[in-house]
Formats: C-alpha cells, structure tokens, sequence
C-alpha cells in the first residue's frame, strides 16, 4: 500500500469514529495499520488475545483492546513519508507553562523529597500534564511528522472513539517476546543531545539507572524467571530524539510464553523508571499526590501476540524442510512515553521524571520542560 493512500484511508476512519492505530516500530521501514471495523469496546485481562493493547497507567483499570479478527491489517512503506506542505498550518503556540505551574511542579518534587529522606521511598517518578491551545489539531498530519522526526523510536497514532486520540515517539520497550524469548530495558537518567553520546553521567543519574536495573532483575525473579536464565548488558547512553538516557538491555526465556505473559508484564508494568521504588508505595504516592489523571500516560502499549511465519533456512543437504515454516507468536511492547492526548482545540503534553534523594526540583522542572520539546517540535513546527 502506497504511503498516500494509507493516510487516507486512517482520515476517513478518523472522519467516521471508528477505531484504529498505525505504528511504526524502532528503526524498521515498514509501518503496520489496523482499523477496527466497529465502535465496540474490546479490552483484555489475560493477555491471551491476539492484536493491538493499549494499556493505562494504573493497572487496576482496564487494557483496551483492537482484536486482530475484528480489524483490517494493512503494511504501508514508511521510508518516503515527507512533512506535508500544509501540516504545520494553524499550529499556533496561544500559551505557555505559567509560573503557577513551575511552582506547583517544584512542591510536588519537595514532597517527594520528605517520602524518599524519611525512608519511606527510594525513588518516585513525578510528572505533569500541560495543556497546548491549538487553532486546528490533524492527528495524521501530526503522525507524518513524528514518523519523519523520530526513526529510532516507536511511533504510534492510536484512536478510539469512547476513549480518545494519542500519539507519541516513545524511546522505551516494556518487552519484546518471540516464541520464548524476551527481552526488555533498564532505561533512566536524562540530558541534551549535543553531538555526542560520549557523555559524562552524575551520581544522580547513576544511581536511578541501578535502582531500575535491580527492580527490573527482582521482579523477574519474583514471577518465575530464573536469575541463572537472565542475561543483561553493560550500561550504555543511548539516543532517542534531542535526549541521552542510561540505558542496559536484559533478556532471558519464558516456559510458557502465553501463560507467562500476564505474570511478566505484571513484574514489569509500571517500571520504576515511571513509577519508583518500593513499587505499590510509589504508585500509590503518585495517584494521590499528582494532582491529574495520567490516564495513559507511562501505561504501555504494543502487538499481542501475533503470527509469525518463518522460512526455515535454505539448506541443500535438507531439501524436504524447504516446504516448512517455522510458526512462531510475537508480542511487542513499549511504555507510553514522549506523548500527547489530542482534543478538540488542545493537546495535553505529559512529561516527568525520576526523584532521588540527590534530585534538585529546579533541576527536575527544567528536566520536563526539555521533554516536553519532543512534542513540541512536532506541534509548532
């Protein structure tokens, strides 16, 4: 399918209300659309389906779902998408972040200052939600620009009608599962993009990075996978968009690949990269002190479990296998960061970050306000 028409095609089911998502995955040419031939409502408890989730925040609430027997698939080529001469016009930029809203951001940090000095956390990530007045919003335009913008992140345009509009260039993978094989990523600490990742990292940044590689290994542990079966990388700076962030790759095998996979997103979901440590006390210190909904913002969102077919290898000394496929079940996960709710006349922008005992809130302010750019670039481009 040529890159024009798919555009089209996501317009119209955006024009009639009917549920969709198109997304790209990281470094990959190819993005993949699915459009929902009804309005109803699917959601998932097992994970057992196959198809598109779209997971909150808070876990107690429900995981939609696009079923892959209820929707269209479609592949669209994604190396020749350019910006759009008119996808940019009436993207005006009627407001700013107060200083009302600075402040209120720098006493939540200060509170959670007194929870991590009196021991009652280790680290919590705090986040705010800041609203952008637009004159004209096109979700599909916004969409060719992230998608142009942002090749080494998972860009996705999501759309339900009884649940909202979103779309975001996301750096981090919740969990990759093929056949009984995962893989998934420590990913924490934040500065510019200069040039260079040859980057000196602070203590600060240091010790965000061990608290959610530590978690990560535990919770792993904890569901089952055992610690002799988990592999992890060096930590590494790694690039997405305009930002570096620490970064260490964990991978490992699951027994039971369907049944496990409930168990293990349980383990991961919500990361300590954007919830905190212990765990339920972050989360619970996060839904009450907050002040907003995140909705799902820092939920995740991916493919569920979806066919493969493999060629087996062309191998003249076995020529009976050349008439097998190797089938395999593919899920693909990706927390729901650098992202943004669409609305009528506005979009609201999430951004956060990780408190530590050594965490400055002017510091923490100016570290949201670099993430909200992300998104920025592509609204008043």
């Amino acid at each position: 399918m040529t890159e024009g028409s798919i555009f089209d095609i996501l317009r119209k089911q955006y024009d009639n209300k009917l549920p969709f998502v198109a997304y790209r995955k990281p470094d990959e040419q190819k993005g993949t659309v699915f459009l929902q031939d009804s309005s109803e409502l699917f959601t998932s408890e097992d994970f057992l389906e196959s198809g598109f989730i779209f997971a909150p925040f808070d876990d107690r609430r429900q995981v939609i779902l696009i079923p892959e027997d209820a929707a269209q698939k479609h592949i669209f080529d994604t190396n020749v998408v350019e910006t759009s001469a008119s996808s940019a016009e009436g993207k005006t930029l009627l407001n700013h972040s107060s200083e009302a809203t600075k402040e209120q951001h720098v006493a939540l940090v200060k509170k959670g200052l007194e929870k991590l000095t009196s021991g009652e956390l280790d680290k919590v990530v705090l986040s705010r939600k800041e609203q952008i007045t637009l004159e004209n919003t096109d979700p599909v335009s916004l969409f060719r620009e992230l998608l142009q913008n942002y090749p080494t992140a998972f860009v996705y345009l999501w759309y339900h009608p009884k649940v909202g509009c979103w779309l975001a260039a996301t750096p981090e993978t919740l969990l990759k599962v093929e056949g009984n094989s995962f893989k998934t990523m420590a990913l924490a600490g934040t500065q510019k993009f200069n040039g260079s990742t040859d980057v000196i990292w602070g203590e600060k940044e240091k010790q965000e990075q061990l608290f959610v590689t530590d978690s990560i290994l535990e919770n792993l542990e904890r569901v089952g996978v055992p610690s002799s079966g988990i592999k992890k990388s060096n930590v590494y700076t790694a690039k997405a968009g305009s930002l570096l962030h620490l970064r260490t790759d964990i991978s490992g095998r699951l027994h039971d690949p369907k049944a496990g996979l409930k168990n293990i997103i349980s383990a991961l979901h919500p990361t300590p990269a954007v919830c905190g440590l212990p765990k339920e006390k972050a989360k619970e210190f996060i839904l009450s002190e907050e002040g907003y909904d995140r909705e799902f913002y820092t939920g995740f969102l991916g493919e569920l479990n979806l066919q493969k077919n493999i060629q087996r290898s062309r191998n003249t000394r076995n020529v009976e296998n050349l008439a097998y496929r190797t089938v395999k079940h593919e899920s693909a996960l990706f927390v729901n960061l650098r992202c943004m709710k669409l609305e009528v006349d506005h979009a609201n922008i999430f951004v956060g970050g990780g408190i530590t005992k050594d965490s400055n809130p002017e510091a923490e302010w100016e570290e949201t306000v670099n993430k909200a750019q992300t998104m920025k670039k592509v609204l008043f481009k």
